[in-house]
């Protein structure tokens, strides 16, 4: 399973990649981009929306990440507190098997 999750990943890579190149060969025009007063410089309009893509994915990582986190935090502390709980069934269930 693992491998069929790898070989889907890489060709949705494959894909992105293909994908950006084609974007960037059909918008070749090379145009100005001004972002918060600032001129940058000259690039294909194909490369200004790669980039924003990217950047917008990025940020959308960033974002998500402490939420993500914590959610794995709080599973390995429900799992820690299931383990205790089994455990003590286990003694409970030997104690009263003993009496």
């Amino acid at each position: 399973m693992a491998k069929t999750k790898r070989w889907i990943g890489l060709l949705l890579l494959l894909l992105c990649v293909l994908l950006g190149i084609w974007i960037v060969q059909d918008n070749s025009l090379e145009v100005p981009v001004t972002l918060l007063g600032f001129p940058l410089p000259q690039l294909p309009l194909g490369t200004w929306l790669l980039a924003a893509f990217l950047a917008g994915s990025v940020l959308s990582y960033v974002v998500s990440l402490p939420g993500s986190l914590r959610q794995k935090a709080q599973g390995r502390r429900l799992e820690r507190q299931f383990d205790l709980a089994e455990t003590e069934i286990k003694k409970l269930k030997s104690a009263t098997a003993d009496k």
